[in-house]
């Protein structure tokens, strides 16, 4: 019996090593996490002041100093097809200092109307380092009402980590979006995150984004808020509570709550 009794001991000890070591493997970094579904939100949203702006707008522009980045502009009036390329370098007096190499390939539909649609393409594109493919489709529902749709946008970082997701958005602003104050922005992104775990965002119509903060580089929401939902298996879920606070001026602080109850700062 004293034989059989070490037998389980030794077993129990066995077991105990192995959960302790799966632990670890499945251990996930909440920080690191956290900061990777921040830049995929930033880069889902860096663009969008290029995707909202109208093809009459980008027609009647005579300088690219208030697009951000100030790309080269091309507008192929008989396709409708705007291009804007990051690749040649230019003076660019902007406040922000996030960079972009490659183009973006806008194409407008032939007519204009309260209904029109258009597509946003990026082409051998980069943010930040980070990699960017894919299409993003608009549709007007009203003279200030835009409707997002894509599927999917695949983003992959410096470090060959690819997040590959899909999006449902309304935004609202002006009729044309460079007069405008800015535009507001809610809805749904989700997808796969590096690790191979489902993820989702949440947007409540309240993500503000202002065109003179754009126009200066300057790319983080200056109100609103996220929810960020990932997979731990087994129909569980961890939450990330992010809130956009205006500091002054364009400058803000994303405050996010990790799962655990931290509180971590993302844009130091």
């Amino acid at each position: 019996m004293k034989r059989f009794n070490f037998f389980l001991i030794l077993l129990s000890m066995a077991f105990g090593s192995c959960q302790e070591d799966a632990d670890k493997v499945i251990h996930t970094d909440l920080p690191t996490e956290a900061n990777q579904l921040f830049d995929l939100s930033t880069a889902w949203s860096e663009s969008l002041y290029f995707a909202l702006l109208s093809f009459d707008e980008y027609q009647g522009m005579d300088t690219t100093n208030t697009l951000p980045g100030c790309p080269e502009l091309l507008v192929e009036e008989d396709t409708r097809k705007v291009w804007l390329n990051f690749d040649p370098e230019s003076e660019c007096q902007q406040a922000g200092n996030d960079k972009r190499s490659g183009k973006i390939v806008l194409e407008y539909a032939l007519s204009e109307s309260n209904s029109a649609s258009w597509a946003l393409e990026y082409d051998d594109y980069s943010f930040n380092g980070s990699s960017i493919r894919g299409i993003r489709n608009f549709k007007k529902e009203s003279s200030n009402q835009i409707i997002e749709n894509f599927n999917p946008l695949t983003i992959t970082s410096e470090k060959k980590l690819t997040h590959v997701f899909s999006g449902d958005i309304k935004h609202s602003g002006g009729s044309t979006i460079s007069d405008a104050i800015g535009f507001i922005s809610g809805g749904n992104l989700h997808g796969v995150n590096p690790a191979g775990r489902d993820f989702n965002i949440e947007i409540p119509f309240d993500r503000l984004m202002l065109s003179s903060c754009f126009q200066e580089n300057k790319l983080v929401p200056v109100a609103g808020s996220e929810v960020w939902s990932i997979s731990r298996g087994a129909s569980k879920n961890v939450t990330y509570q992010l809130q956009y606070e205006l500091l002054d001026s364009c400058n803000v602080a994303a405050n996010v709550i990790l799962p655990d109850g931290r509180s971590l700062l993302l844009n130091p």
